[in-house]
């Protein structure tokens, strides 16, 4: 069995002078407003609630259980410059129980680089996953690895955050998607 849950309680990007460009980003209105879900396999729940975090707030939950599959809630957003401040209040998580040691599970909130098209030339994630997870920082994909199992914040500067990813040209970056993104793998 597998079990894995990512949630969201605040998630922003900003201009240096706090100008949000996320839709519903602190997922208070309904999640059909601004944000796109995608999923394949089975056991998937992609909501919000105000029970995930101690806050009333509302919060948004990914989650993919048993089976090979993956759930997804994400959006896509037109950037004026890679000048902008990332933060977002998480709460990132992945288990796997299973004792095949080729099953695997993992959760992350993704930050894709786009180009003005919509090609992906680049990631972030802010991720935990179990063994044997293929996941590995690249020259075009930087993983950071969640604290713990705990709510915490996590920001930086996109232009600082590109250097991270010394494969994606800073200048080609015309849109930016997050995407709140849990997978497994299950070999039975």
């Amino acid at each position: 069995m597998k079990n894995i849950s990512i949630g969201l309680a605040i998630l922003v990007i900003s201009l240096s002078y706090s100008q949000g460009l996320i839709t519903n980003g602190d997922f208070e209105q309904t999640l059909n407003i601004g944000w796109q879900r995608d999923s394949s396999g089975v056991n998937i729940t992609i909501n919000r609630a105000t029970i995930y975090d101690p806050d009333p707030d509302y919060e948004a939950q990914v989650y993919k259980g048993a089976g090979t599959g993956f759930a997804e809630l994400s959006q896509v957003v037109d950037i004026p410059s890679t000048d902008l401040l990332f933060t977002c209040n998480a709460k990132i998580y992945a288990f796997d129980n299973d004792a095949d040691t080729l099953t695997w599970a993992a959760a992350a909130l993704i930050i894709s680089y786009l180009d003005d098209g919509g090609a992906t030339l680049g990631e972030t994630r802010i991720c935990n996953f179990s063994t044997p997870c293929p996941w590995l920082s690249t020259p075009t994909c930087h993983l950071i690895m969640a604290i713990d199992s705990f709510w915490h914040n996590y920001g930086f500067n996109i232009d600082d955050e590109l250097a991270n990813v010394p494969g994606v040209n800073p200048a080609d970056v015309q849109k930016i998607s997050i995407a709140l993104y849990d997978t497994t793998l299950h070999t039975c």
